[in-house]
């Protein structure tokens, strides 16, 4: 049992700028549309996360442990925007590959180490944040340097292993009933084994998706725990102010956790095999320009970094020990 890496297609191969591919399937005015789209969206991929990148290497307040794995992520997803989203636009556009085919095989297996990652760091992110959330105390013993490096190198080296079978696609031996290219010469279309499919695809992304919604709602529920203990320890009439302003460290802990909750499960369930290959696989694509918009939003630190970096205030004497813990003047 198979399974084709783009829907099957039964449209003839056409000459389309001195290639031989499937050829574009939409109207011209409707590719030019597409293709500012998905520009958009993969400047936006790009450019978030080298903010977060800039910030992190520059402000010395956000250079502790936890953001290592921020920094990592984003480094993971900005390579996604530039290495693969940029040659995915074209072969979405014009369903033609008009670059080496070598690197057809180069960038498929790129794409799943790369996206891989990005989803690795993010069950890293949760457990780190569980242990913040449920062993304040204890944490810096917990997770101290090697607990980062043991993370970092699962991340980036597992995805890595994890994807290595899509190399077999190199050897015309090997790629016998594992992996091959398939559809028009021009094309950039695989026929995987099922059981490669689930190694490098389905088992990743099942895995990181029952570990991070499970890890998340368990911070969820402790965090409503503790808005209810102090309820109840400060009173019925003390109870309402407290529940408006005075837990504002429960209360934040537990609507961050909702709400990265709510998002991580939207864009990593929407990249269900229900929908259609392509929407999949730029749903996957375009969840790595949301990382800094969570940040912004959930993250004053991050926040007053950015600000200070849209608003050019980094070149300023002592910039670099600015406070961002607080309101920026």
């Amino acid at each position: 049992m198979n399974h084709t890496s783009a829907p099957s297609t039964r449209n003839p191969c056409v000459t389309f700028r001195s290639f031989n591919c499937t050829g574009p399937s939409l109207p011209e005015n409707y590719r030019a549309l597409l293709l500012a789209i998905l520009a958009f969206f993969t400047l936006a991929t790009i450019l978030g996360n080298l903010l977060i990148i800039s910030s992190i290497a520059f402000f010395r307040q956000l250079q502790s442990f936890p953001n290592v794995l921020a920094l990592s992520l984003a480094f993971s997803d900005f390579l996604v925007g530039l290495v693969i989203m940029p040659l995915a636009v074209t072969k979405v556009i014009y369903n033609c590959w008009f670059y080496a085919r070598l690197y057809c095989n180069v960038h498929y297996f790129l794409d799943f180490t790369f996206t891989n990652c990005s989803i690795l760091h993010l069950c890293s992110i949760a457990l780190n944040r569980y242990v913040a959330i449920t062993d304040p105390l204890r944490y810096e013993s917990r997770v101290t340097r090697r607990t980062l490096v043991v993370m970092l190198v699962t991340c980036w080296l597992g995805s890595a292993v994890s994807s290595s079978p899509i190399l077999l696609s190199l050897s015309p031996t090997l790629s016998v009933g594992t992996i091959k290219r398939i559809s028009c010469p021009d094309d950039c279309v695989f026929d995987i084994n099922i059981g490669i499919m689930v190694v490098i695809g389905y088992c990743p992304y099942f895995a990181s998706l029952v570990v991070i919604v499970c890890i998340y709602g368990k911070i969820y529920r402790i965090a409503r725990a503790q808005v209810t203990k102090i309820r109840a320890q400060q009173g019925g009439g003390a109870g309402g102010g407290a529940g408006a302003g005075g837990g504002g460290g429960p209360r934040t802990d537990k609507d961050n956790a909702e709400a990265l909750l709510k998002i991580v499960l939207a864009s990593l369930a929407l990249a269900d095999t229900l929908l259609a290959y392509r929407v999949a696989l730029w749903i996957g694509y375009i969840s790595s320009a949301f990382n800094p918009i969570l940040y912004a939003a959930f993250n004053r630190p991050f926040r007053n970094a950015f600000r200070l970096m849209f608003r050019l205030k980094v070149f300023g004497e002592g910039a670099r020990d600015t406070d961002l813990s607080g309101r920026l003047k």
